[in-house]
């Protein structure tokens, strides 16, 4: 998979779109791509792991109007945090994939 920070940030290549609008696209984004890594975790351990996937993913929704609006280095920030996440969720996913047999 591609690095997920160059792909949130390239998500919107509209160059009319505002500034706004790009970081809300990117945080949409980073919502769907924690949901689907939610919905990748099963298995008793997991289900902890989803249900805290699926609960700062809420809290990412709901504040993502707030985020769009912060200043750069917040925003940055957030997105840079949101990205290592990401990575960490891969790692651990494909970590558990190599010890499973099909």
């Amino acid at each position: 998979m591609s690095d997920i920070v160059d792909d949130l940030l390239r998500l919107s290549e509209d160059p009319d779109a505002d500034q706004r609008s790009r970081r809300r696209q990117i945080m949409e984004r980073l919502v769907q791509t924690l949901l689907t890594m939610a919905d990748a975790e099963i298995g008793l351990e997991e289900a902890r792991h989803r249900q805290s996937i699926i609960h700062l993913t809420t809290i990412i929704r709901d504040m993502t109007g707030r985020i769009a609006e912060a200043d750069d280095p917040t925003f940055a920030a957030i997105v840079r945090e949101a990205a290592m996440l990401i990575r960490s969720l891969q790692r651990r996913q494909a970590d558990a994939a190599s010890f499973t047999v099909h």
